[in-house]
């Protein structure tokens, strides 16, 4: 079985007609739709550094579709900016700015900003042209709350209510947005949280059987010597300390490991939210915390490398260097147990 699609624009949501090009809008929920639900599930799976995840699968589907369409994918806002476009396609006199979206966590309105600013530069240098945007995005999950303010608004849902303050703009940057939204079962008139928890199971699950390299513990911490098998002559006693830290103060934690790429990821009853890469000298952390906070580490003598990934574009703070004779691991560890408690 493939994935359902629903489709609808910003300005049809608002009771306007669109003028969005109709040949990318069947396109893109062509390409949508060529994915199976099992396919989703594998995809989903993967990391967001992986070029074969589900953004990947997008567009080498649109590649493969349309040969002579040009494409820009992590195409940057401007220059020098750490801000991209998931995917931007481009034609002779329209452009279009594209956002990929699989979780819950989705910052919507900072997407259009994104779009936008492109939009506004490649504008002036194409007179009589015209931009638009769009979103592929799940219809069958639900929303943080903190973002949507209703606890059983899916993101395709959301967008549709957005659009209706969007479509006040004027005059627009962009001449439409497109929304495509993507579900595996029969959209109901709501969607709960019990579905979007089961699509998480569900996904866990394929990680674990689609990928050899991947593991992941139902609940808990690994087992040891899934671990250690893996990271030998890495920092095995510093890392034991960080885990035995998450796993007293985190009633319900989640540790998984991909053996090959040497990360584990942490979560804490929802979405991961902290991604720890063991190297021979030390541990390179993202977590789910403000950017902002990494002056504070500065401060405390840590060494902090933002990086270019989908946790730094999310704003998370990325980068955190723990060396592995570091004497302030407590510290560390009080971030990481902030990061999951935000869960």
């Amino acid at each position: 079985m493939n994935l359902g699609v629903c489709t609808t624009t910003v300005r049809e949501a608002a009771g306007d007609g669109t003028s969005f090009p109709a040949a990318i809008r069947d396109l893109l929920c062509k390409a949508v739709s060529a994915i199976s639900v099992e396919e989703l599930q594998t995809l989903m799976a993967k990391h967001e550094s992986d070029s074969d995840n589900f953004d990947g699968k997008i567009e080498g589907i649109i590649r493969s579709m349309q040969p002579n369409l040009t494409l820009h994918a992590n195409h940057p806002v401007f220059a020098g900016a750490k801000f991209n476009n998931d995917l931007v396609l481009e034609t002779d006199d329209a452009l279009v700015c594209l956002e990929i979206e699989k979780g819950p966590m989705a910052r919507f309105e900072f997407d259009l900003l994104k779009m936008q600013v492109f939009a506004s530069q490649w504008l002036a240098k194409r007179p009589g042209a015209k931009a638009y945007g769009a979103f592929i995005v799940p219809a069958d999950n639900v929303v943080d709350r903190h973002i949507s303010g209703n606890a059983r608004e899916s993101s395709y849902r959301y967008l549709k209510r957005l659009s209706r303050l969007v479509a006040q703009i004027d005059p627009p940057i962009l001449e439409d947005v497109l929304i495509v939204g993507y579900h595996v079962s029969a959209l109901g008139e709501q969607v709960t949280r019990e579905q979007s928890e089961g699509m998480k199971k569900r996904l866990v699950n394929a990680e674990r059987r689609n990928s050899p390299n991947v593991v992941v513990a139902d609940s808990g911490l690994l087992p040891d010597e899934v671990l250690w098998d893996a990271l030998r002559g890495y920092p095995q006693e510093l890392l034991g300390k960080l885990r035995k830290r998450l796993a007293a103060e985190c009633q319900t934690l989640r540790e998984k490991i991909n053996r090959n790429s040497r990360y584990l990821g942490y979560a804490n009853g929802g979405s991961y939210a902290i991604y720890v890469y063991v190297r021979k000298n030390n541990l390179l952390i993202d977590m789910r915390l403000s950017a902002d906070l990494s002056e504070d580490l500065r401060r405390l003598g840590f060494e902090v490398k933002p990086r270019d990934n989908f946790q730094g574009m999310a704003g998370w703070l990325t980068g955190l260097i723990v060396p592995h004779d570091t004497d302030k691991l407590a510290d560390v560890a009080s971030f990481a147990v902030e990061a999951l408690s935000e869960e």
